[in-house]
């Protein structure tokens, strides 16, 4: 007499909004209203995450969740159950083919991706529970808030696909993950679908095309550090929620119609306009009239706007004058909402890692503007982890932003010009790149969250190989012993890359 054999089931939820759901939700829909997530799940089973989006597809859970740079933030036991692996992916199949689940079926109200997973949990796998149903019932919450009907189609843009980007680029050994199987009926290729935006993440995705890379010091090697070599600035380049910020702010006719050209990344602007935008929003942000997170999900745009080459009078005046007010009001504990300050970190990080960085970050970390160090000092305080509410979303998020910042500023301090800067990788070492050096190896220890973590690796490995002073800065880790490689093993397959990269960089 043979025993069946079982499996076991989980369900992984995620957060779309990586943290910034209960904050921004509260101003676009009403306190009564708000989230504290923007849910996605998946079902766990035969080694495989299963997951609805352009049809149900399948892939190897740490490439999931590589290639889209979000984790689960809790996964939950379903249970076991005794059907195979291939009986369930024949029930896919069927669901995809009878339209149920197929691939233009998704819609974000009644047939997403919780919706799937509710129905493969019970139906599909035969277990007697499923998604929670206050994640079923969440886009009924939205619906009947004020300002719920407002907000749907930039909600219906929130699904998971199968091209979205990732910071770690593909090639080289890093982590990018192939297409995911598909159950779709049809056996022709569709073409590609472009990655959903997620409208509350705080840095969704690098742009695509690796930047050129700064010379590497003569006593280091790219061939041991290839995901720090194609590390590009962390931009957050989402328009999906122009409009709908737009129409929360209520701004006069003209000024509406700058906004809205906001939402085309390759809109033409002139100098006049950038410098009308950024005093528009600036006359909003820090006035306690609860506009300040909708005015800084705009600023983040407008910082990565340029005027076009036909425009020869470009000026940073205005961008400098926006940038440095964000770095005084965070400074002064001016921006009181987690939720506000994670975005404020986010405008910085565009602002420093755009193509035209503001004066006030200069390679010197000194300007008429901002001490710079100032700034990174407390970015690393918004890196600590609280006593109390160390896991809540809003947390990680805070701390996910403001090493993103502290990133992006490596980026730019740590890259030799084609002047007559040292690029022997000797020169001293200045006050803002001690800071984040010894502070990101201090806080790698007791950071929980893998995103944040990889955001100090890839800070720290930047610093080492500077071709100005990366041979200062890693005499001074071999000799103050701060680094080890164990730190966050396990944690994540990126994360254990990274560490193995930097310790390549130290010996």
């Amino acid at each position: 007499m043979s025993s069946t054999t079982t499996h076991e089931v989980h369900l992984a939820i995620y957060d779309l909004s990586m943290g910034m759901a209960r904050g921004l939700s509260a101003q676009f829909l009403g306190p009564q209203h708000a989230v504290e997530i923007i849910p996605h799940t998946a079902i766990l089973a035969y080694g495989k995450e299963y997951f609805f989006g352009q049809g149900i597809e399948w892939c190897n859970p740490h490439e999931f969740r590589a290639a889209r740079g979000i984790h689960p933030i809790e996964i939950q036991s379903l249970g076991r159950t005794d059907c195979t692996e291939r009986q369930f992916e024949d029930w896919c199949r069927a669901q995809a083919a009878n339209g149920s689940f197929g691939t233009t079926s998704y819609d974000f109200f009644h047939r997403n991706c919780n919706n799937f997973s509710e129905e493969a949990a019970r139906r599909g796998l035969r277990l007697p529970r499923g998604v929670p149903s206050w994640i079923l019932e969440l886009p009924q919450k939205f619906l009947n808030s004020p300002m719920g009907m407002v907000v749907r189609p930039m909600l219906e843009q929130m699904q998971i696909t199968n091209t979205a980007p990732t910071n770690m680029s593909s090639g080289g050994g890093s982590a990018r993950m192939a297409q995911p199987t598909s159950f779709a009926s049809s056996a022709a290729p569709s073409a590609p679908v472009a990655a959903a935006a997620n409208p509350w993440a705080n840095i969704p995705s690098a742009t695509n095309t690796p930047a050129a890379q700064p010379p590497t010091p003569a006593n280091q090697t790219s061939q041991g550090t290839p995901l720090l070599d194609k590390q590009t600035p962390l931009l957050s380049t989402v328009t999906s929620v122009v409009e709908t910020l737009i129409s929360r702010l209520k701004p006069e006719q003209d000024q509406s119609e700058l906004l809205s050209k906001l939402a085309d990344a390759k809109a033409s602007w002139t100098q006049q306009e950038i410098n009308s935008v950024h005093q528009y929003l600036r006359s909003i942000i820090g006035n306690d009239n609860g506009q300040t997170g909708i005015a800084l999900t705009l600023l983040r745009l407008i910082v990565l706007r340029h005027p076009s080459d036909a425009d020869a009078s470009y000026s940073n005046e205005e961008q400098s004058q926006s940038t440095q007010y964000l770095a005084n009001l965070l400074l002064e504990d001016k921006l009181e909402t987690l939720g506000t300050r994670s975005m404020g970190w986010c405008v910085l990080s565009n602002a420093v890692g755009s193509t035209h960085p503001p004066d006030w970050n200069d390679s010197t970390g000194t300007t008429k503007y901002c001490e710079l160090s100032r700034v990174i000092d407390r970015a690393l305080i918004d890196c600590d982890i609280p006593n109390d509410g160390a896991s809540s979303q809003s947390c990680i998020s805070l701390r996910q932003s403001a090493a993103a910042f502290l990133y992006n500023v490596t980026i730019d301090i740590g890259k030799s010009s084609d002047d007559m800067d040292d690029k022997s990788g000797n020169a001293e070492l200045s006050e803002g790149v001690m800071s984040i050096l010894l502070g990101c190896l201090e806080h790698l220890p007791v950071e929980t969250d893998g995103v944040t973590m990889k955001r100090l690796y890839m800070a720290i490995g930047q610093l080492l190989k500077s071709p100005k002073f990366g041979k200062t800065a890693v005499g001074m880790v071999k000799d103050l012993g701060l680094f080890d490689e164990e730190i966050g093993k396990g944690k994540d397959k990126e994360v254990d890359m990274l560490a193995k990269e930097v310790s390549s960089l130290l010996q």
